[in-house]
Parts: C-alpha cells; sequence; structure tokens
C-alpha cells in the first residue's frame, strides 16, 4: 500500500467517525471522495446513468441512515459499494417485474379471453395455488427460487444479493423445489 492509499484509508476512517456522531459535513466529504466510484458500479449494473444517479442516491441515503453500524471503518468503501450495488440490483429487479407485469397482464387478458369460462377458472386456480405454495416456503426458500428460478439471475447474483454462499443458494432452491413439487403436485400430473 502507498502512501496515498494510507492517507485516503486513515481521512475515510476520520470521516466515517465522525459521520456515525451525526457530523453531516463528514459524511458529505464522504460522498464527494466516492460518489464517482458509487456511479461506476451502479451503472455497471443498471446499463444506464440515470436508473445509476437514482441508486446511488438511494445508495447513500441508506449507508448515511446505517453508518453508525458499521464496525470497521476502514472497511466503508467496500461496505457502501455493497450497498450500492444492492440498490441497483434491487432497482433492475424492480423495472424487470414491472415491465413483466405489464406485458404479462396485456398477455392474460388477451390469452384468459381465449379460453372457455372453465379453463379461465383453471388458469386461476393453478395461479392461486402457486400464489399460496409460494407462502408456505421459508422466506430464504421463497427468495432463493423465486431470484434464481423466476428471475434468471445466476447463482453467484443470488448469493451476493442474500449475503450467503452459492452453497446455500443451491440448498434453499432445492428445497422449495421439493416443497412446490409436494404442494403443487395436484397440478404438475
Amino acid at each position: 500500500m502507498n502512501e496515498a492509499q494510507k492517507v485516503k484509508i486513515s481521512g475515510t476512517e476520520r470521516l466515517v467517525k465522525a459521520s456515525s456522531r451525526g457530523n453531516r459535513d463528514a459524511f458529505d466529504q464522504l460522498v464527494g471522495l466516492y460518489q464517482h466510484k458509487a456511479m461506476q458500479v451502479a451503472v455497471s449494473i443498471l446499463g444506464n446513468a440515470d436508473g445509476a444517479a437514482e441508486a446511488v442516491q438511494a445508495g447513500f441515503v441508506k449507508a448515511y441512515l446505517s453508518i453508525n453500524k458499521l464496525r470497521e471503518p476502514k472497511l466503508f468503501e467496500i461496505w457502501l459499494l455493497r450497498i450500492i450495488s444492492n440498490t441497483a440490483i434491487s432497482q433492475r429487479k424492480t423495472a424487470k417485474r414491472r415491465k413483466e407485469a405489464a406485458n404479462t397482464a396485456d398477455c392474460h387478458s388477451q390469452e384468459i379471453s381465449t379460453f372457455s369460462p372453465a379453463e379461465t377458472a383453471d388458469i386461476r386456480e393453478l395461479r392461486e395455488a402457486i400464489q399460496t405454495a409460494m407462502l408456505k416456503l421459508s422466506k430464504k426458500e421463497s427468495q432463493a427460487i423465486t431470484l434464481f428460478g423466476l428471475d434468471d439471475l445466476s447463482q453467484e447474483q443470488v448469493a451476493e444479493i442474500m449475503g450467503c454462499s452459492v452453497g446455500a443458494v443451491k440448498w434453499h432452491v432445492f428445497r422449495a423445489r421439493k416443497k412446490l413439487k409436494i404442494l403443487l403436485r395436484k397440478y404438475l400430473e
């Protein structure tokens, strides 16, 4: 580590400690130091500057509100960039869900209108059964199967979002699939 890096780290630690004591000017200085890097991370995840700016702003607000929970001030940069990346990922998922919901609503209304009343009732029954079955999964199982199975994220991305190992993600997905197979067996036959 060169001298400039040591100075930056010690300066960051001082600002983090002051920020955690409520010094807003110190946090503003941290924003100035890390805003460019935060934008780079958010743009790489979201692919556009407008969405990235929103994610960075929301991420800095989250960091400000929880900076007193940061135990190791020297790890501020890693901690902040994780908040920024998780915020950007959540924003991307939300945008994707909204788009899919709009597309699905259009498709479902067109699809359902082409089915007989009995078929339409069966489709609605299946949707309700899936929703009910998902509620019977543990939080981790539901999150893992949704992110991995429905949102098409890699196991590594799901592990990062959930804050666990890839092995744990695999286990949660396995358990969720097993439970869903039992809960929805009537519809799988």
